[in-house]
């Protein structure tokens, strides 16, 4: 589709080249539905008691790739001023899919049921699922994932491999 924008009207020509007129005087809405490739963080998970181990809110690093189905929602509102029309553009969206990256957690004896002594950061891998809405530029939602420790130490901590929840922060990338 191609669009002819005047001072008063904008066409919408589609592939066949027949026009669409767009009545500049009434509100429009834009649905856009398309693939979606974000940068996203986790800005805290949650994990649920474990082992003995009481229910955790953590900020370690993470940082994944997002890949998903987006539904952008453009609602375009035209207001009458003295000097004109003026043109208010809102837009929410809404995206369902999968992330994969890497991270860091805290090692420690209580999050190995005593299987250490030592206190680290233990290099993890993340995968997940993430819900996300859009308010013109702001990304957030929340995501389900699990961890998968890549030391020593993956046999004895309690964490692997099992879901945590969390809040999510993203970039769009296309």
């Amino acid at each position: 589709m191609y669009t002819d924008v005047e001072e008063d009207s904008i066409k919408v020509i589609d592939a066949d080249k027949n026009p669409v007129a767009i009545d500049l005087s009434k509100n429009q809405l834009f649905l856009k539905p398309s693939f979606d490739v974000d940068v996203l963080v986790t800005l805290f998970k949650y994990r649920p008691s474990s082992e003995g181990f009481p229910r955790q809110l953590t900020t370690d690093f993470n940082g994944n790739i997002y890949f998903g189905y987006r539904l952008d929602r453009f609602r375009v509102h035209y207001v009458k001023t003295p000097l004109g029309q003026n043109k208010h553009i809102r837009h929410k969206a809404i995206s369902l899919g999968v992330f994969g990256g890497l991270g860091s957690t805290s090692i420690t004896p209580w999050t190995t049921n005593q299987g250490t002594t030592d206190e680290y950061n233990g290099f993890i891998l993340t995968r997940g699922v993430a819900l996300m809405f859009g308010v013109n530029n702001l990304t957030v939602g929340f995501g389900t994932g699990w961890d998968y420790l890549t030391d020593r130490d993956q046999d004895i901590w309690i964490y692997q491999n099992k879901a945590w929840y969390g809040m999510t922060l993203s970039l769009n990338l296309n």
